[in-house]
């Protein structure tokens, strides 16, 4: 809500001008795609999973970006309250205390934009179509990156 907010974009509406790039692959993603109505289905949430506690916030028409981080996440001071207590502080905190804003420059390809895909490609090892530029061109030819490189799966 707080990333909506700074950008100056309302809350409970498709948001068809964000992208929202999540650090985390933990329940903070689900509240970021929830709050956002961003998701990888519609190619607006992104994961880039460096385990940490931080969101950024792309408004695609502007360019205008804000990484927003979790203060308690990143405090090495242990928390030794019940949930109820952290509810009430959380509802009694201003947001900036409870998160920090960086203005950042994001880099993006054309190919991560929401929408259609805009390249197609089939691997010339396995023939299965690749989207949105993540093929190699290896010796001329164009190859997927399982196949160019070290997938998560071995084929048995």
């Amino acid at each position: 809500m707080y990333g909506l907010e700074n950008l100056e974009m309302e809350l409970n509406t498709e948001n068809k001008d964000l992208i929202v790039f999540v650090e985390i692959d933990r329940c903070m993603s689900d509240a970021v795609q929830a709050i956002t109505g961003c998701s990888m289905g519609k190619r607006s949430l992104k994961q880039m999973n460096y385990g940490k506690f931080a969101a950024t916030f792309y408004k695609i028409s502007t360019g205008e970006a804000i990484r927003i981080t979790d203060v308690d996440a990143n405090s090495k001071e242990e928390k030794t309250e019940t949930k109820e207590e952290l509810i009430e502080r959380f509802k009694n905190t201003p947001n900036e205390e409870l998160f920090n804003i960086q203005k950042v420059k994001i880099k993006i390809d054309e190919n991560d934009l929401p929408g259609k895909p805009r390249e197609r490609a089939f691997c010339s090892v396995c023939n299965e179509k690749v989207m949105d530029g993540n093929h190699l061109i290896i010796n001329g030819k164009e190859i997927c990156k399982s196949c160019a490189g070290d997938p998560y799966y071995t084929i048995i």
